[in-house]
C-alpha cells in the first residue's frame, strides 16, 4: 500500500505561517488533525509529532518561507 501525502488545510497553513516570532522554525502538521509541531531543524520537529501520533506521516513547512529546504 503506497501512503499518500496529504495537505493540511489552508487554513491550517495560514496559522502556521502566520507565527511570524518562530520564523525559520519547522513545522511538522499532521493533516489529518491540523496540530503542528515545532522545531529548529526538522528532525526535531518529526521526533515532537511522533511522540503523540507514531505512525503518521506529517507535512513539514519551514515557517514564514514558501518551502522546508532548497538544493
Amino acid at each position: 500500500m503506497v501512503n499518500k501525502l496529504k495537505r493540511p488545510s489552508p487554513e491550517v497553513l495560514a496559522r502556521v505561517h502566520a507565527l511570524q516570532h518562530e520564523r525559520g522554525k519547522i513545522a511538522a502538521i499532521d493533516p489529518d488533525t491540523g496540530e503542528w509541531f515545532l522545531g529548529k531543524d526538522l528532525l526535531e520537529a518529526l521526533k515532537k509529532g511522533r511522540v503523540k501520533y507514531p505512525g503518521h506521516i506529517f507535512y513539514t513547512v519551514r515557517i514564514g518561507y514558501p518551502f522546508a529546504h532548497q538544493t
